[in-house]
């Protein structure tokens, strides 16, 4: 991960403004930086602030968060992300913007589907004789979680001896 260059002029913020700029809490700023995900902002204790390029950063993690990555995907894609954009001279602003429009395009995409009734795509899981389970396909949790699930109920619904 490189580090985020902050101008002089440049806006600062703390864990928390830049928390409450994204949604998110000042805990998760600080689990992002422990974990790679954003850099350690300019120096450290009470003087520590974050810059637009923090802003940025979280803000496109927010976005792929959105789209359905985990956070290990993210921090993969963000690695791969920062060479190719230095390799076209292309900042983090331009990634943001395609992740935001996708993001938008989706939201609408699925306000149009909901206006004309369609049905909600589901994932369906047959757990015993007479039972199913019916998943939202949005809601539904990665597919180890979800096989985790399907064996613990099926266990549970087994007879007892």
């Amino acid at each position: 991960m490189t580090a985020v260059a902050q101008k002089k002029d440049s806006p600062r913020y703390t864990a928390r403004g830049l928390a409450e700029l994204c949604g998110v809490s000042e805990r998760t700023v600080r689990y992002y930086v422990a974990e790679g995900l954003l850099p350690p902002p300019a120096r450290r204790g009470r003087g520590a602030h974050f810059g637009e390029g923090h802003l940025t950063r979280l803000k496109l993690i927010r976005a792929m968060q959105q789209a359905g990555n985990d956070l290990g995907a993210i921090g993969e894609y963000l690695t791969e992300l920062e060479g190719e954009l230095k390799a076209r001279g292309a900042s983090l602003e331009d990634a943001l913007a395609v992740w935001t429009a996708r993001n938008e395009r989706a939201e609408w995409s699925e306000k149009r589907r909901r206006l004309r009734a369609a049905p909600m795509p589901v994932h369906r899981y047959r757990i015993t004789e007479g039972v199913e389970l019916l998943i939202d396909a949005e809601a539904a949790p990665a597919a180890g979680r979800m096989q985790e699930i399907v064996r613990s109920l099926r266990e549970a619904f087994e007879p007892e001896e």
